[in-house]
């Protein structure tokens, strides 16, 4: 085969090893032919209206025929041809060039040679003259030429339009071309940063070691050889001593006087005696030195020397493609040890499913738990896999699957189930619930107190609900609003006042759980209408009276900060904090607003009716109490996640249903106070797959 360098097409070597069998250019021949017109030394052409083989002068473009010089000079003399416009070849411009490309082909065959090819034969595929249509064609299927050069033209133009179509496929292919490229070089050169870090990280972390054993080392060297200069002291002393002592005994014993031996006998035993038990002080024993390699060392230099820390996988793997169609079944909320199962397909850079076993396909769970959970990898070894988790402990988990160390986050919430039960305790004989819109817990005792609003009382029970005491009993122009707890376990109330005629003003008192007044906390607040108490033991008051959120000491002496929400006319109802948030509901709002540490607005939180009272659950989870007052929408109580995803709803199924207030126990009991039912619900939590209920009521 041979390649055309012109078209590039192949074509097969003549087998007579001649160029005159290797197919022409038809425009390249003709253009050549009338170069060599004004070449004297070649003659390619000869006269079309004589039989001399005279050289050709000229062009008759209306016979489009070629002429010499004697038959121009007849040309341009008979009447017939005088006004045809002839150049002389010397003379031809550009477009005369032109002309002459597209002039008549004449046919090749004998005695034809001043014939024009007008005529295309279909069955043999090949152009003629008429007088080889008359001669060899006869009954031949015949083609005026422009026809037949029509249809080719039809062909042509397809087949040209199809290569610009094919041209915009490639340029395309090309531009793909380059991105997989860069890609894959951005690839490679993150790969060599990776490498590089986690080798650095690997030598600063064994650099540190050796920094910290060689620390240590130094440390107990330089005390050992402080304690061996102290008892090599001790020893020289007592060597100097024993010394001095043999000398003033040899001294007595030389002299050998009876009555100074008798006198310093009893001294010389007591002093040598003394002496003795310094002798007796103990070598100090050396520490014997070595470095114990841990006992994985050994398995982890065989994974460094055979593999190193990690390895390369170069694989037609696109892990963002793969990654991208991978979503679990199931994404809103789940229970825990609930299988959760992922379907991930690799891909190539075009999409296309494809299979490496060099993939390397992992996943994990965050945060991860002090137990070990199960993950489950099925490879169908031709790109799909079977992902499946459990986790096991309620909260919000980030699941991280990797292919090829690529990352893919979901977020997966496991909760609480409810398996909600009602029983109804009978309290006659005790201290009835009349309107009870606050409920707390002491945190040091574990006593709940209740704020009777329509009895004017705050009633104190023990853990199980057994009453105790009315703590707090007021008189009928005072009603207990809002309960809380102080760290040091007394009672902080916020009562209701309206003994001044047409004006409902309230305070702040503080009371031990035996009933006995402390204080009123009064400086900084306007009309408080709240109380909750951080885990630091600061105080936070919702004041109706300025529309202030405001946080006070301990000891409630000092105001520490105060913010509201700018344009906004409603008052807060209930405040906590967790997590250097502050969560607000507006009950007339309605919503419920969170602040930051410094008491910035961040965002509304959730969708509610009417939201009152707020607690944080144990499982960082907000409840929310939405007291509703219509005939069409139900009250709730609702639990929701940190980034406002209902978990569930508590279920107060009933439409006369009020929840106002709501307090999470030492075990995890969630206590909600129902002020049109005159009744405290007690939602308990039963372990990772239920929750109970029980109402306290008159």
């Amino acid at each position: 085969m041979i390649k055309c360098p012109v078209c590039l097409a192949d074509f097969n070597i003549p087998k007579s090893d001649t160029f005159s069998d290797l197919p022409t250019s038809f425009h390249l021949n003709r253009l050549v032919d009338i170069l060599a017109l004004k070449d004297d030394s070649v003659q390619i052409q000869t006269c079309n209206s004589c039989d001399d083989n005279s050289a050709v002068t000229s062009y008759c473009f209306v016979c489009q025929s070629f002429l010499c010089a004697t038959c121009l000079e007849a040309h341009q003399r008979l009447k017939a041809t005088r006004g045809h416009r002839n150049v002389l070849i010397e003379k031809l411009q550009a477009q005369d060039v032109e002309e002459l490309i597209h002039r008549p082909v004449m046919c090749t065959q004998k005695y034809h040679e001043n014939e024009s090819l007008e005529y295309f034969c279909k069955d043999c595929n090949t152009c003629v003259c008429m007088k080889c249509g008359f001669v060899s064609h006869s009954r031949h299927t015949m083609l005026d030429i422009q026809q037949a050069a029509e249809e080719r033209k039809v062909e042509i133009t397809k087949a040209v339009d199809k290569a610009k179509a094919e041209i915009g496929v490639v340029q395309r292919k090309m531009e793909r071309q380059k991105e997989f490229m860069k890609k894959s070089t951005d690839e490679m050169l993150a790969a060599e940063s990776k490498v590089t870090a986690i080798v650095d990280e690997l030598v600063r972390i064994l650099r540190e070691h050796e920094a910290a054993v060689k620390k240590r080392l130094i440390e107990i060297r330089e005390a050992q050889q402080r304690d061996h200069a102290t008892r090599t002291e001790e020893f020289q002393l007592t060597v100097s001593q024993l010394n001095g002592f043999v000398e003033r005994g040899n001294a007595i014993l030389n002299r050998n006087i009876p009555s100074e031996m008798i006198r310093t006998e009893l001294t010389v035993t007591s002093r040598l005696e003394e002496l003795s038990k310094a002798a007796e002080v103990m070598i100090l024993q050396p520490l014997h030195f070595s470095y114990v390699a841990n006992e994985k060392l050994e398995k982890y230099r065989t994974i460094m020397e055979n593999s190193g820390p990690g390895k390369v996988i170069a694989s037609l793997t696109d892990p963002a493609l793969s990654l991208a169609g991978c979503e679990p079944k199931v994404l809103d909320t789940m229970k825990p040890c609930s299988e959760v199962v992922f379907k991930l397909t690799t891909r190539d850079s075009d999409g296309n499913q494809i299979y490496n076993k060099e993939d390397n396909v992992t996943v994990s769970i965050h945060p991860p738990s002090e137990v070990e959970e199960e993950k489950i990898i099925k490879n169908f070894k031709d790109g799909n896999y079977s992902i499946s988790v459990f986790p096991k402990f309620v909260g919000d988990h980030d699941i991280w699957i990797e292919v090829n160390g690529i990352p893919l986050t979901r977020k997966v919430t496991i909760a609480h189930e409810y398996n909600v039960t009602q029983q109804t305790f009978d309290l006659r004989g005790r201290e009835n619930f009349n309107f009870p819109c606050s409920i707390a817990q002491s945190e040091r005792t574990g006593n709940i107190a209740v704020a009777n609003y329509g009895s004017e009382k705050v009633l104190l029970f023990d853990a199980g609900f057994k009453y105790l005491r009315t703590v707090v009993n007021l008189s009928q122009k005072q009603k207990p609003r809002c309960v809380a707890f102080s760290k040091g376990c007394e009672l902080i109330v916020v009562t209701e006042d309206s003994s001044k005629q047409g004006e409902i003003l309230s305070k702040v008192s503080v009371y031990t759980e035996d009933g006995k007044f402390v204080k009123h906390i009064s400086e900084d607040l306007v009309n408080p209408c709240s109380v909750s108490v951080r885990s630091d033991g600061k105080i936070i008051v919702c004041d109706s009276g300025d529309l202030c959120i405001k946080l006070l000491s301990a000891d409630g002496a000092m105001l520490l900060k105060s913010f509201r929400l700018e344009n906004f006319d409603a008052f807060p109802w209930f405040a906590v904090y967790h997590r250097k948030k502050y969560f607000v509901s507006y009950r007339m709002g309605p919503c419920v607003k969170v602040f930051n540490e410094q008491g910035e607005y961040l965002r509304d939180f959730g969708q509610f009716h009417s939201p009152a009272g707020l607690a944080i659950d144990k499982f960082n989870n907000l409840v929310v109490c939405n007291a509703v007052q219509s005939d069409e929408v139900r009250s709730s109580v609702k639990v929701l996640t940190m980034s406002g995803k209902v978990v569930q709803d508590l279920g107060f199924q009933s439409m006369s249903s009020m929840p106002c207030s709501v307090a999470v126990t030492q075990n995890g009991d969630v206590l909600v106070s129902d002020v049109e039912k005159h009744a405290i619900y007690i939602f308990r939590y039963l372990g990772l797959k239920a929750w109970s209920k029980r109402v306290l009521n008159s």
